[in-house]
């Protein structure tokens, strides 16, 4: 009778391990609310992008980039350093964790239809959709983020700085410097509508 005693043993530990882990990210995400939200939808007024939606290793891989410098570095992108700095407090575990927490939220009241029709439907589908997907929800094959929760103006301003070497320029950056390189390509007529499809 002894085995089911240790699996017992084991799976309380595991259950209370499980909630500690979900209490420490619950503390971890305190920090990011007064920009954010309590529910991740982000806050326009203070440049702060929805979470909601987005996938773990999406918030994860941002994070990092963060800590590590490779996003934020560079001296124009002030908002950008705002989040470098809040990222030197984490740890790669507490990274792992919070973004796990983020991934969570719940979205159902969130979830938007976009148009399948229009010029800018043909514009996102021409030079987005293959890595994000027909729908803009993301593609986890290609690390690609769902982008149907961000604001056109979040949107637009990471284009901007994509365009202008403020992000993406790092070699460690595999992801970014992909998405520097799509941006250069995108013209103003094209972004324009690609960002109003996605507003809709």
């Amino acid at each position: 009778m002894k085995f089911p005693f240790t699996f017992l043993a084991l799976f309380i530990s595991a259950f209370f391990s499980n909630i500690a882990v979900a209490d420490k990210a619950a503390q971890l995400y305190k920090t990011c609310i007064a920009c954010h939200g309590e529910q991740g939808r982000g806050n326009e007024a203070l440049n702060a992008p929805a979470l909601v939606g987005q996938q773990a290793w999406y918030i994860s891989n941002q994070l990092t980039s963060f800590k590590n410098g490779w996003r934020g570095a560079h001296p124009n992108d002030t908002l950008g350093k705002q989040m470098a700095a809040f990222s030197q407090s984490l740890s790669k575990d507490d990274i792992t964790e919070l973004a796990q927490y983020i991934s969570a939220l719940p979205t159902a009241s969130a979830r938007k239809t976009l148009e399948q029709s229009g010029k800018g439907y043909s514009a996102y589908q021409a030079r987005c959709g293959a890595c994000h997907g027909s729908d803009a929800t993301g593609n986890d094959a290609f690390k690609a983020p769902n982008l149907t929760q961000l604001s056109q103006h979040y949107l637009a301003r990471q284009m901007v700085n994509f365009t202008k070497g403020i992000r993406g320029t790092k070699t460690e950056d595999k992801l970014g410097r992909q998405m520097a390189m799509m941006a250069k390509a995108i013209s103003e007529e094209e972004l324009t509508l690609i960002l109003e499809h996605l507003a809709k």
